[in-house]
């Protein structure tokens, strides 16, 4: 044999060896191989997503559209008694329900555009906004449950739905069935952020005097949604104003009040309290709880300039847990009060 011969069948030798060896390989070991390729498939990407979204996302829109379409409503109105004295409609104070125009909603075709209308919703959800401003989608759902206004499984629910949209937008394949889950739910998930808006309010206000009822002391009363009488100033006849509760220890009291759409430079507002403020008995202390910003000086004295009592503001996002430790401060240094009316309840 010539060497020409020997050297050309040694240069072809190793590829064939290869070939013949990875032909055995992938008939021997084709199940286990398939499995490789479907782990490499999903393997993470950058920024932390998946290959390919799991069919359960689909559960997870659907539990969206559950959880916010079973409420949309706020609790039937609380009893009223009656004031002591003349029967004069009293000076309300009810935050309002449906005063608000509905955001536009585009159509829903993929989980990137969902993802971002869920999140223009969310934040008009949640006005006014925190102190300090909107942060990450993640914080302003936990700022809405705990204003109230979304309770524990709608804000999870959501929570998932975002985080799940965050990895279709960082180039998760999304399967046909999560598709068309998005495509038959996403515009109802939506709407049904915007038709929270209108009860936003409502559902704060009740959710401060349910956390006020739970965190009670001992030996303190507290009597929800009062129409407190005062004898009209300049003239014959009494005037109610209605509070959200009032919280009495012996002889003192402290009427709390929540407010959620007062805020700084919403004049209207700001003149409202002032004219519920001016018709409470004089020198009952009040604790007004509120969303977002603090008042400026210049407003806060405007508000109380009708009313001889002490007044205090609590922000809720972000002093909510001092809420007791407030009141506990306001009864101590308020006056004995004669004319309050009989507590109805305990905490």
């Amino acid at each position: 044999m010539s060497e020409t011969v020997v050297l050309f069948v040694g240069d072809i030798a190793w590829p064939v060896t290869v070939l013949v060896i990875a032909v055995i390989v992938l008939l021997t070991q084709r199940e286990a191989i398939g499995g490789l390729i479907d782990r490499i498939r999903k393997l993470k990407i950058p920024g932390g997503g998946e290959a390919e979204l799991a069919e359960t996302s689909a559960a997870v829109i659907s539990s969206a559209v559950e959880s916010l379409s079973r409420d949309v409503t706020v609790p039937p109105e609380r009893d009223k008694r009656a004031a002591v004295g003349e029967l004069i409609e009293p000076v309300q104070n009810r935050e309002p329900i449906g005063e608000v125009e509905p955001l536009p909603i585009e159509q829903v075709s993929d989980l990137v555009m969902l993802r971002a209308q869920a999140a223009n919703f969310i934040e008009a959800l949640a006005f006014p906004p925190p102190p300090g401003g909107f942060g990450a989608v993640s914080d302003t759902l936990e700022i809405l449950r705990h204003r109230g206004v979304l309770d524990d499984k709608q804000a999870n629910d959501l929570r998932q739905l975002i985080e799940i949209a965050d990895q279709a937008a960082r180039g998760a394949v999304v399967p046909q069935r999560v598709a068309e889950a998005v495509r038959n739910s996403g515009a109802a998930i939506v709407q049904q952020l915007d038709k929270l808006r209108a009860v936003a309010g409502p559902k704060f206000e009740e959710h401060v005097l349910v956390t006020l009822r739970q965190r009670l002391p001992g030996g303190w009363l507290l009597d929800i949604d009062r129409a407190i009488p005062r004898t009209a100033p300049g003239g014959p006849g009494v005037v109610h104003a209605r509070v959200d509760a009032l919280v009495t220890s012996g002889d003192r009291g402290v009427v709390v009040e929540a407010r959620a759409r007062l805020r700084p430079g919403a004049d209207g507002q700001i003149e409202a309290v002032r004219e519920w403020l001016a018709a409470l008995l004089p020198e009952l202390p009040v604790l007004i709880v509120m969303l977002g910003e603090r008042l400026t000086e210049r407003e806060l004295k405007w508000m109380c300039s009708g009313h001889e009592g002490p007044v205090q503001l609590l922000l809720w996002d972000r002093d909510s847990a001092e809420l007791i430790m407030t009141l506990r401060e306001m009864l101590e240094r308020s006056v004995v009060m004669a004319g309050l009316p009989e507590p109805r309840i305990a905490g």
